[in-house]
């Protein structure tokens, strides 16, 4: 199935440098088009006669100091609004932006509206934790949810998981300040019981050090402490990764000899801990394919959320989204019957 790609190339820290070096890094091997949202003048000499790439004109620029609604009202001409309508429209399938993250799910909500059955959609995102990368969500676009909430991001993170991730049966954990199910505030006591009864491999609470090791395959938790957790690790990894870049650049001037080794052995590990392999968060939940970039990310983090993009579209993960709420909500209205 040939995907369609619209890719804000204007909302990034970076301008639109880092997306039209994306387009050499992209894999288009199962998309029919890119469409490059903003500036002609400034895309279009850039583009070196790639293939299946094109540009659509946009005004404005949303700035990161702007407030999400203000953008709509007052820059519905700006690249990130103008790509999410190429979603609306059906002219693309999927929507990439590294601008506001505010602006792009504001829009994303606003002109794509939520999936059947989905109340809140939910910024996800795919943490680098070695051999075993584990999905969290939310991370930022719910801060404070209902209890009910954390069933629905729990089956949209599973789903994402098993047809993005290849990850069969995916075990859920709930974030939470001990395994024991007695244990958190009211919000995650409360939804305990409400996952345990859900169509979904639960596996109960988790602590914030079970995210490594392997034990679970997607986490639920709300925004507020979601964005915490996504920003304290990238800054860990971010601390870690240049530690160890020191030592081994200190190590590898005394003794010359050790550098190819020594870049053979970590290099893998470095790109274990890399979150821009996977390239950006998808904002599940929406009635279209949206992936949510850094601010500076750079064009392999670009080609990478391509990747993603174009695999979430792919394996219909917002139909399946839907068939898994609706069946929910079937077995729900049984059980009332019953009672």
């Amino acid at each position: 199935m040939p995907v369609r790609l619209a890719i804000d190339a204007m909302g990034g820290d970076h301008g639109s440098k880092p997306f039209l070096d994306a387009l050499s890094l992209i894999d288009k091997s199962n998309l029919s088009e890119i469409l490059l949202v903003g500036d002609p003048s400034t895309l279009e000499p850039g583009l070196n006669g790639h293939s299946k790439t094109s540009v659509v004109p946009s005004g404005s620029v949303v700035d990161m100091h702007d407030q999400a609604s203000v953008a709509l009202k007052k820059k519905s001409d700006s690249s990130i609004s103008v790509a999410v309508r190429l979603v609306k429209e059906g002219r693309a399938d999927a929507v990439i932006s590294a601008g506001h993250t505010g602006a792009t799910m504001a829009s994303a909500v606003t002109a794509l509206g939520r999936l059947e059955g989905v109340k809140r959609p939910a910024i996800t995102t795919v943490l680098p934790t070695g051999d075993h990368p584990i999905i969290v969500l939310d991370v930022g676009a719910n801060v404070d949810i209902r209890p009910e909430m954390f069933v629905h991001f729990a089956i949209m993170g599973s789903i994402y998981a098993e047809e993005v991730l290849g990850r069969k049966d995916p075990r859920v954990g709930l974030l939470s300040i001990g395994t024991e199910k007695s244990k958190g505030n009211e919000q995650t006591l409360a939804a305990f019981p409400l996952l345990s009864e859900a169509p979904i491999n639960f596996q109960g609470n988790m602590e914030g050090r079970q995210i490594f090791g392997g034990a679970f395959d997607v986490v639920v938790c709300d925004g507020f402490v979601g964005n915490i957790l996504l920003k304290f690790g990238e800054a860990t990894t971010a601390h870690i990764y240049s530690a160890l870049k020191e030592k081994i650049k200190g190590v590898a001037m005394a003794n010359p000899s050790l550098i190819a080794p020594l870049r053979e052995h970590f290099e893998g590990m470095f790109k274990q801990m890399d979150h821009e392999e996977f390239g950006g968060a998808p904002l599940l939940g929406v009635n279209g394919t949206c992936l949510i970039c850094h601010g500076g990310a750079s064009a392999r983090a670009i080609a990478n959320a391509a990747k993603y993009a174009a695999t979430t579209v792919e394996h219909r993960v917002n139909m399946r989204i839907v068939e898994r709420l609706a069946a929910l909500e079937q077995s729900r209205i049984r059980l009332a019957e019953v009672h």
